[in-house]
């Protein structure tokens, strides 16, 4: 009888570690989105540098800091540095203890081609994290209900990342009560 089937995904949370590291560092960062991953084609985040680029040549203000290292750095960094978005863009290389970059910023986004099934949206939510993700399968549609635990865009699609970007900045700025697609959002994590 599959009612009778659950599936458990593969993290494990201790609790106690979390909570200490979540408070373990004073970050130079203030005002941030966070993204989180290897810097390889999966991760997808030269689309995630694109997108950037086009909401930051409407605002200037928006800052994304991305975690992580990998094949696809030097790619990245001659993007970011072609179009000028080194305050924008902040490739932060890897970090031993993420939770603090979690807590500090303004929402987590998740921008991979293909997740399995994405460990940093259960690490965004346990911080309580607004999730903006890819609609990529398997992993995070799995895990994040479109507007109910997360926001959801159309996979390596600019204009689709944009128009949910609108909403994670209205959510941000405590404009959600005005939003009709996310005035039933119940909360933003997955447990």
């Amino acid at each position: 009888d599959s009612s009778k089937i659950k599936l458990l995904y593969d993290p494990v949370l201790i609790v106690k570690e979390i909570n200490r590291k979540k408070k373990q560092e004073n970050l130079k960062f203030k005002n941030y989105f966070l993204s989180v991953g290897r810097l390889t084609r999966q991760k997808n985040f030269l689309f995630l540098c694109k997108a950037v680029k086009k909401i930051v040549d409407q605002n200037k203000n928006y800052k994304l800091v991305i975690a992580g290292e990998g094949e696809d750095k030097n790619k990245l960094k001659n993007f970011i540095d072609k179009n000028n978005l080194n305050n924008n863009i902040i490739l932060l290389g890897h970090v031993e203890n993420i939770y603090p970059y979690f807590v500090n910023s303004n929402g987590f986004i998740l921008s991979s081609l293909w997740e399995d099934p994405g460990f940093v949206l259960v690490e965004a939510a346990f911080c309580r994290k607004l999730v903006l993700t890819s609609n990529s399968w398997p992993g995070p549609v799995e895990l994040i209900k479109d507007s109910y635990n997360g926001i959801i865009y159309e996979n390596n699609n600019i204009n689709s990342f944009i128009e949910k970007f609108d909403l994670l900045i209205n959510y941000k700025d405590k404009k959600l009560l005005k939003l009709n697609n996310l005035k039933n959002i119940k909360k933003f994590t997955i447990f």
